[in-house]
């Protein structure tokens, strides 16, 4: 009899839903480690080799809030017809320094009336789940998956089908096991996530946008050029994406691509020296196509965008002059930022701008790769430099052979962990993060490659020619 009663409980276990669960799963209310999805949850589509957002994913999570459950959310937003339009699932990301058994569940915070069917994926595992608005209690156990290594762990849930006018406003993840090492909440260095703390602290729509990582370069005294390669490996033209070459203090030019169907860009922005004291950044005249307007959504300045289909899987560059003005062989006490792109066709002035009040020559030389669509930070993306140079004043050129690996806020103060860098092994410098990769480089890493040694082969007398400056005082 007692092994007719084992062998009948163990078929029970077998049969446990993830609706209801029995004594063989612990009580949803033992799931102690409570993650947001706020700030940790995305929507995405079902096909896993797609690399676009679904259209409306805004319209169900915006702002970092999860569902129209708060005051600047569209009420109903998940809606059933939103499955037709485009097949998709809300993903919930964090990052365990552990293996194991994972115990997993969901809270609702609003279920309209009715009943819901979704599916809830993790770690190769499928469950059904069942949400209707006469449930006691709004907390779900939906099973147990084996995590097999340390790393990043995702849950899919996926709309099937309601009765309701649209899905239930699910606000957090739950866990417990040894996966998570039975935390009660998160601590630095075992499992890491957004949480409700770290949100006092910081503006959810950085912290979704994912950590930008950067690499930051020796700048020689006197440099007036900088000139970088860059190269977007096929696949990596992510939607929402900069690729950001040459920048330095006060200003920056790169790549970006733009939504599909529409012409790809170059950016190059110069800051203001100083608004309050009205010392403000001014055209002094940009190239053919070239658009230039002000701007001030981050800080204030002079903004010219170059629409160019630049693609994927090829080798670009940019240069960016840097150097004092002069006037009938006199300072100005103002310097000039000169911004130059090469592509197929050869090179193309972009625009030169003056800061009033500074004279100085190329300084705070950094490139860096960032997402700036916040429904777009579960995509990974990289970006290679193949070869990079300074050259001063007097027309001596150096090599660019180190870097060193930084990042923002949402890395380095532990929000996220989805970043790194380093050398290639054709030597290439390269930057890669978002999308909750794995790999990971410890802020403020060095890293060092041998070079190639190959001058830029440039004619400045007729980049200077087709940028129309005046009063040159370059060593040519």
């Amino acid at each position: 009899m007692k092994s007719i009663r084992k062998f009948f409980q163990a078929a029970l276990c077998a049969l446990i839903t993830v609706a209801a669960f029995s004594q063989c799963a612990p009580a949803v209310e033992e799931l102690t480690l409570a993650i947001p999805f706020k700030c940790n949850a995305y929507v995405t589509p079902l096909d896993p080799a797609s690399k676009v957002t679904p259209s409306f994913a805004n319209n169900i999570i915006a702002n970092g809030y999860s569902l129209p459950n708060d005051a600047e959310m569209v009420a109903g937003a998940w809606l059933p017809e939103y499955q037709q339009q485009e097949p998709h699932q809300i993903s919930v990301f964090f990052w365990t320094a552990y293996a194991g058994e994972l115990h997993f569940g969901l809270r609702a915070e609003d279920v309209p009336a009715g009943v819901a069917e979704l599916k809830v994926k993790c770690c190769g595992e499928s469950f059904k789940l069942k949400v209707a608005d006469t449930d006691a209690s709004k907390d779900y156990y939906v099973g147990k998956v084996n995590v097999e290594k340390a790393g990043h762990i995702r849950v899919d849930i996926e709309p099937v089908a309601t009765t309701a006018a649209s899905y239930p406003t699910f606000s957090t993840l739950l866990a417990t096991g040894a996966a998570v090492n039975n935390l009660t909440e998160k601590t630095k260095d075992e499992v890491v996530f957004v949480s409700a703390e770290d949100l006092k602290e910081h503006v959810p729509h950085f912290v979704r946008r994912g950590p930008s990582n950067h690499f930051n370069w020796h700048t020689p005294e006197n440099t007036e050029y900088f000139y970088n390669e860059v190269f977007v490996p096929e696949g990596e033209d992510i939607n929402g994406a900069y690729y950001m070459l040459t920048g330095g203090d006060g200003f920056y030019m790169g790549v970006q691509p733009n939504e599909k169907g529409k012409s790809r860009m170059v950016l190059f922005s110069v800051w203001d020296t100083n608004t309050e004291k009205g010392l403000i950044s001014e055209l002094v005249r940009n190239g053919e196509g070239v658009k230039s307007n002000s701007y001030s959504h981050e800080g204030s300045g002079v903004q010219n965008f170059y629409q160019y289909d630049w693609e994927a899987g090829k080798v670009y560059a940019t240069l960016v002059r840097v150097r004092p003005e002069y006037k009938n062989g006199k300072a100005t006490g103002n310097s000039l930022y000169t911004g130059y792109f090469r592509g197929d066709e050869g090179w193309v002035f972009l625009a030169e701008i003056r800061r009033p009040g500074i004279e100085t020559y190329y300084k705070g030389a950094y490139s860096f790769c960032e997402n700036f669509r916040p429904e777009c930070g579960w995509l990974p993306r990289s970006v290679q430099f193949p070869s990079q140079w300074m050259r001063d004043k007097d027309g001596n050129w150096t090599e660019l052979k180190k870097g060193r690996f930084t990042c923002d806020g949402t890395g380095h103060q532990g929000l996220r962990r989805d970043y790194e860098g380093g050398v290639t092994e054709d030597g290439n410098f390269y930057l890669r993060n978002i999308g909750y990769i794995d790999e990971n480089v410890p802020y403020g890493t060095d890293f060092e490659r041998a070079g190639n040694g190959k001058t830029p082969e440039i004619d400045f007398k007729a980049l200077i020619k087709l940028s129309g400056s005046t009063d040159d005082r370059s060593k040519f």
